[in-house]
């Protein structure tokens, strides 16, 4: 993000930074952490949090809830609830205009208020700020900031102490400004290129199943005489062919997992057969061609042995995706 602002403000001379993130900045500038700038709090909810004295639709302050954040983009402009008078005496009230950042749910988001609304204790927020809180916006959108403070390398783990101790490039207001100027035109131009390529690919992936559902239901030659299937999704179909349910021309079997699923005894990571997940088949296309996991010669004598090049199907989490297995042998469970 700030390799951008570097070229569009034309520095020639700079000095490096002891953080990877950053890198070099201008000479001119500073590092400082959050805290030196704005005191980053967070504020405990009233409990049990879902007591009706806690609500009044015709109050003025919003009440807002992590889905309301995730469900929103740079400015929070509704939320689900309105809190009653007594909940505002006793949570955080955010004014119009004020960032604050989710540290549950969808992890380290950040949020403009644009309503008056109160926060809890999944979020931090922001006091007497001095710094451009559209800029801020922007460092958190970036997610580069976060690098390090990830929980085992995997969950961000954000507290008030986690983002006060955030260091950033700190120019002045009127360059801090500019950066936002030229982050606001650019990310608009990116977002509607983004939005033309989705329309395209949509298309693409409607032609893509049109085409797939008129050869297998139409057959290859477009002059053959057709006749009604009387089946709704097949339509008209050649004269010649016959419906069939799968259950006459293959068996159809599933099978049970062993419990618990997580077991050590379950696994080997030198046995000859892999152990597929529906993260396996969500990751892949048309052929399994790795899993994540080898299982025990126990567990492979308990599950169902998969060929190479043989055809399943999964029925939990990405329901009905189809998968070719390619390579060594595998097992399934009950997808």
């Amino acid at each position: 993000m700030f390799q951008l602002s570097k070229t569009h403000l034309r520095y020639t001379k700079y000095k490096p930074t002891n953080f990877d993130w950053i890198g070099d900045i201008p000479e001119g500038w500073e590092i400082r952490r959050i805290k030196t700038f704005s005191q980053v709090k967070r504020w405990a909810s009233p409990r049990p949090i879902d007591d009706p004295i806690y609500f009044d639709e015709n109050w003025i302050y919003s009440w807002v809830r992590i889905a309301d954040v995730s469900a929103s983009e740079r400015y929070l402009i509704e939320a689900s609830q309105k809190l009653s008078k007594l909940w505002q005496s006793l949570s955080v009230e955010i004014e119009p205009w004020e960032l604050f950042v989710s540290i549950a749910g969808t992890v380290g988001k950040p949020i403009i208020s644009g309503v008056k609304c109160c926060i809890h204790d999944g979020f931090v927020y922001f006091k007497n700020l001095k710094y451009n809180k559209d800029l801020l916006y922007w460092i958190f959108t970036g997610w580069e900031a976060y690098k390090g403070l990830g929980k085992l390398g995997t969950q961000l783990n954000l507290n008030t102490e986690s983002i006060g101790n955030i260091a950033l490039p700190f120019p002045s207001e009127e360059v801090q400004a500019k950066m936002v100027v030229y982050l606001d035109e650019k990310t608009t131009l990116l977002d509607e290129a983004i939005a033309k390529k989705r329309i395209q690919i949509d298309l693409l992936s409607e032609h893509r199943t049109a085409l797939i559902n008129n050869a297998i239901t139409k057959g290859l030659d477009p002059n053959a005489e057709m006749k009604d299937s009387g089946v709704e999704w097949i339509g008209k179909m050649p004269k010649g062919w016959e419906i069939r349910r799968i259950k006459t021309f293959s068996q159809v079997k599933r099978w049970a997992s062993p419990r618990p699923i997580d077991d050590p005894i379950y696994f080997d990571k030198n046995w000859e057969y892999s152990w597929v997940r529906i993260s396996d088949v969500s990751g892949s296309e048309r052929y399994l061609t790795e899993a994540s996991q080898r299982l025990s010669a126990l567990w492979q004598s308990l599950s169902v042995q998969i060929e190479p090049w043989e055809l399943f199907v999964s029925i939990a989490g990405t329901v009905w995706k189809p998968i070719i297995r390619e390579y060594n042998l595998v097992c399934v469970n009950s997808i």
